[in-house]
């Protein structure tokens, strides 16, 4: 081995180490990860998603304005959140994009009105963390960011398989 090839070992011996240093811990997806993450609620006020967890699981709902079945699932997002406030933190999770009036429309006109927080990812930062292409579709995570549920889509009759699914991981 020439003395060139010596010191490259060397420094990767080294450098390896210390990369693991600046890496973080926190998975995507997780808690720590969703530390800056930055949204609004449908009146246009900032808030850091971070402030709002507490320790129960969280369920964030991703859905859209402009989707049927986002509007049809409603109610029973509505139901989760009555019945399992006390145990689980329900937040719709809007796309960015469409106008702040629009979104602030469709919300007075929705009857009889949505019970739970529902924000907009301004920058897409959750839809990307969790791979959200299609809507819509419900994550449940624990406190330590472990995605504990996943459904994607919403058909009625679905409620109960839905529900006892998250019930499951509670």
């Amino acid at each position: 081995m020439n003395r060139n090839h010596a010191i490259l070992l060397f420094i990767a011996i080294i450098t390896i180490p210390l990369i693991s240093l600046f890496i973080p811990d926190s998975e995507p997806g997780s808690f720590a990860s969703l530390q800056g993450v930055t949204s609004s609620n449908f009146k246009g006020q900032k808030f850091k998603l971070s402030g709002i967890f507490s320790d129960k699981p969280v369920m964030l709902v991703f859905w859209s304005i402009t989707c049927a079945s986002c509007i049809q699932e409603i109610p029973f997002v509505s139901k989760i959140h009555k019945e399992l406030s006390e145990k689980l933190t329900v937040i719709g999770i809007h796309p960015p994009g469409y106008p702040q009036q629009k979104l602030q429309i469709f919300l007075k006109r929705y009857k009889p009105g949505i019970p739970y927080l529902v924000a907009v990812d301004e920058n897409s930062t959750l839809l990307q963390k969790y791979g959200v292409t299609v809507l819509p579709r419900i994550i449940l995570i624990n406190r330590q960011g472990k995605k504990l549920y996943d459904h994607l889509g919403y058909e009625p009759g679905q409620e109960k398989e839905i529900k006892n699914a998250i019930l499951s991981q509670l």
